[in-house]
């Protein structure tokens, strides 16, 4: 090689490759620069993959935390995601069964309050119902949108696969 105590790059006298020239506190050696690039490609395909991965990992991270705002908590503190079938059901459920009592409740002489209280409690399961129903629709629109921008971070990296 030629050069001096400084030199950090030289190109070899027999070969012509390009030589990066490393030092230790002991010894110099040389590192063809063309093995440097090709590791140099390989972090950066590790960092870019990294940053992937943070990237979707920080998306999951925002969609559960938005999630929970959609769960319905039950009375033993579980759980479950919002159903429009299940807020359907409960609604026709409890509206027949409140109609029924209506229907017992005049057939045996109830006094009005009873009546007037089965319409109110009606009322009040078909708004409960309606409130599951939309509360669904919103999950399911904001669960599209996570999908969506998961799907978009994933496919922004590999633009050829879908």
């Amino acid at each position: 090689l030629d050069g001096g105590p400084e030199t950090g790059f030289a190109p070899c006298v027999q070969c012509g490759a390009r030589l990066a020239v490393k030092r230790s506190e002991t010894a110099a050696y040389t590192e063809a620069l063309e093995q440097l690039d090709k590791k140099t490609d390989a972090i950066a395909e590790h960092l870019a993959e990294i940053r992937l991965q943070n990237e979707i990992e920080r998306i999951d991270r925002e969609w559960e935390q938005e999630r929970d705002r959609y769960m319905i908590s039950h009375k033993n503190g579980t759980k479950t995601e919002p159903n429009a079938t299940m807020g359907i059901v409960m609604a026709i459920g409890a509206g027949l069964f409140v109609l029924v009592w209506i229907g017992f409740a005049a057939s045996m002489g109830a006094p009005g309050e009873f009546l007037c209280f089965g319409c109110v409690f009606v009322v009040v399961v078909a708004l409960m119902g309606v409130t599951q129903v939309n509360k669904a629709k919103e999950y399911e629109s904001a669960y599209a949108r996570y999908r969506k921008r998961r799907s978009d971070a994933a496919n922004a990296s590999n633009p050829g696969e879908s």
